[in-house]
């Protein structure tokens, strides 16, 4: 299937059709993406020298939802190709002097709304439902990520289930042979993404293994492997990822595992902490 057409080959095939304040626009953006792709409406018609009304009718012209869904397109194809210094330059270069921290969880305030517009609820219902049904689960995540996949791994063992942690060393993945038809792995990849990570999925999903990819764009190169994926955002470009949004996903899909399981998990979650409390596995101020 062919591809889509980035923005800005877009940009290049339909700039003739342009008005002058259009291509105005145009020019900004095919001059240095990299920078406008973090611009506001305000910011890009500034630096265009035509109206912000104009700006937000030049991204509809171009087939996107709005400016927001120009946005959007502008920052996943600079965001795929940006290495880690360079993002954190440019991250450097968009922020503005009197940002406070509270401006940063701000942010992610704005990355959790962002992911509740748009998550689909009905592919969370399937997801949950087949980790449920799973003989065995491979959760593949590295380097930064891996702070999630660790995290996902501890209480998916709380439900006994088996899993396979590939955290980004290339040993684990002789693990892979280890999944069949019925087991399911979970990929979570956010840009930019490993070849780790998509080689691990290539290989699961030759094996027969049901794949559920957690990632930020329809463009990552760990969707094509996937049977289900969840998107969440991350943030705008930075040399860190906002996992805000990642780690309340696989909060949400965790809590639903353990109510849709409640007895089961109430049962394992009991004789576990027996067995916690005889291991004084976690501080009791009444103990000496």
């Amino acid at each position: 299937m062919a591809q889509s057409p980035t923005v800005l080959q877009k940009l290049s095939h339909m700039y003739p059709q342009m008005s002058p304040s259009q291509q105005a626009i145009a020019d900004v953006i095919l001059r240095d993406p990299e920078s406008s792709a973090f611009y506001n409406v305000a910011e890009m018609a500034k630096e265009a020298n035509v109206s912000e009304s104009t700006v937000t009718r030049f991204a509809t012209f171009l087939g996107c939802s709005g400016f927001p869904g120009l946005s959007r397109e502008l920052q996943e194809m600079v965001r795929s190709r940006l290495t880690t210094g360079q993002r954190f330059q440019l991250s450097r270069s968009i922020t503005k002097e009197e940002q406070t921290v509270m401006q940063h969880f701000e942010e992610d305030v704005h990355n959790l709304n962002l992911m509740i517009e748009r998550i689909d609820l009905t592919a969370l219902e399937r997801v949950v439902k087949l980790l449920l049904a799973a003989k065995r689960i491979g959760i593949v995540s590295a380097r930064s990520a891996l702070a999630l996949g660790t995290f996902f791994d501890f209480y998916l063992n709380l439900l006994h289930k088996d899993t396979l942690l590939f955290n980004g060393e290339p040993r684990t993945v002789d693990r892979l042979h280890r999944l069949q038809a019925d087991d399911v792995i979970v990929g979570i990849g956010f840009a930019r993404y490993t070849r780790f990570s998509v080689d691990c999925l290539a290989i699961g999903k030759q094996r027969g293994a049901k794949i559920v990819v957690i990632t930020d764009y329809p463009s990552s190169p760990l969707c094509p492997y996937a049977d289900e994926v969840l998107f969440t955002p991350t943030g705008i470009a930075s040399h860190m990822e906002s996992f805000v949004a990642p780690m309340s996903l696989l909060t949400a899909i965790l809590r639903s595992m353990f109510h849709q399981d409640s007895e089961k998990a109430t049962s394992l979650l009991t004789e576990m902490e027996e067995a916690w409390s005889g291991l004084g596995i976690y501080f009791d101020p009444n103990k000496s």
